[in-house]
């Protein structure tokens, strides 16, 4: 991929300065503060309403990259836009997300229409601000990034601050990425003391994470890629291993399907399933860690009900079904062998 330096173009939104505290609190002192029972509900708000109302599906969406959840604990302070998971250090590695658009550096990502369906308390990714974190730690499910708009996450974090534009708080613009792409993004900071909320906003941020006791991920570091969990040859061998003990023992969910097989309504060929009927249940594709052993594995889908019906594919994941339409995989931690759900 080719770096570009950042440079801002056309302006696409210039916000306002977000009300201080004693601008909001100086109609509640004089008693005029407005009786909203007789006031018709802002545009604006309504606005969010729909938007959090489309987002409501993804809540309980199981845990994958380009995901952003609640802070389980904290929903109140922030969400994280996932990137990868560290099967070294069992974390998530991300990047920190307030809804507050009108702080946006030359590092923020703006949440836009394209990103739809996601929850207004989805608006701004701080690329500056990487944070580990374990599965323990997320809550709902705000919205989905595509993997285009991750990647334009991943590039503003390695060459946002290499924008040259002046500094000019609440101006939002695009930036041109590789790829013919572009990002909604603010200006940089402006190096005078004092003279720009965002500096003060960042270190209000920053203080909150360390209360909150989450980890900033390092700058940049290496994050073990999820095609190296389950693509070794041994997986082949210990797939088929396990497809011959079910032939043995019917009770077993684990097996592979093999060429031309029929595995239910579905029948397989080069490893894709192909429909001969209607087919029941519901199909998710798994990475399984590197480290998890065949008893782990086996033992794992027979208490979940799941089947292995197709894989290790190129990246070396598999294709779990399970009969029941309404299961929903638990999320990669301790107590089961995922390492990544939807790769």
């Amino acid at each position: 991929m080719t770096a570009l330096t950042p440079t801002l173009a056309i302006v696409a939104a210039r916000l306002p300065s977000p009300p201080t505290s004693i601008d909001m609190l100086d109609g509640e002192v004089e008693g005029t503060t407005p009786d909203w029972r007789g006031i018709a509900v802002p545009e604006h708000v309504l606005a969010r309403f729909a938007r959090r109302s489309d987002a409501a599906p993804l809540a309980a969406r199981p845990i994958a990259g380009g995901q952003i959840h609640l802070l389980a604990r904290h929903p109140g302070f922030g969400a994280v836009l996932l990137d990868a998971w560290d099967s070294t250090r069992q974390r998530w590695r991300g990047w920190l997300v307030t809804p507050d658009t009108a702080y946006a550096d030359a590092c923020g990502l703006v949440v836009e229409e394209r990103d739809a369906p996601a929850d207004p308390r989805a608006g701004l990714v701080l690329c500056d601000m990487p944070v580990n974190l374990a599965v323990t730690d997320l809550g709902a499910c705000l919205g989905v990034f595509s993997q285009e708009r991750l990647q334009a996450a991943r590039w503003l974090e390695t060459h946002g601050r290499a924008n040259a534009a002046p500094a000019a708080p609440g101006v939002i613009a695009r930036v041109a990425l590789p790829g013919d792409d572009y990002a909604l993004t603010g200006t940089p900071l402006s190096s005078e003391l004092g003279k720009d909320g965002r500096v003060a906003y960042r270190q209000l941020l920053r203080q909150g994470l360390q209360q909150l006791q989450i980890a900033p991920a390092d700058a940049l570091a290496p994050v073990a890629k999820p095609v190296q969990a389950a693509n070794a040859s041994r997986w082949l061998k210990l797939v088929t291993a396990v497809a011959a003990g079910v032939m043995v023992v019917q009770s077993a969910w684990l097996f592979l399907p093999k060429e031309n097989a029929v595995v239910g309504n579905a029948e397989f060929r080069n490893g894709a399933p192909q429909r001969s009927g209607v087919e029941t249940g519901v199909r998710t594709r798994v990475l399984f860690r590197a480290e998890a052993t065949e008893a782990e594995i086996r033992t794992w889908l027979q208490r979940e009900q799941l089947e292995i019906v197709a894989g290790p594919d190129t990246l070396g994941a598999f294709t779990l079904l399970s009969r029941d339409r309404q299961k929903v995989l638990p999320p990669p931690g301790p107590g089961n062998p995922l390492a990544v759900i939807h790769p």
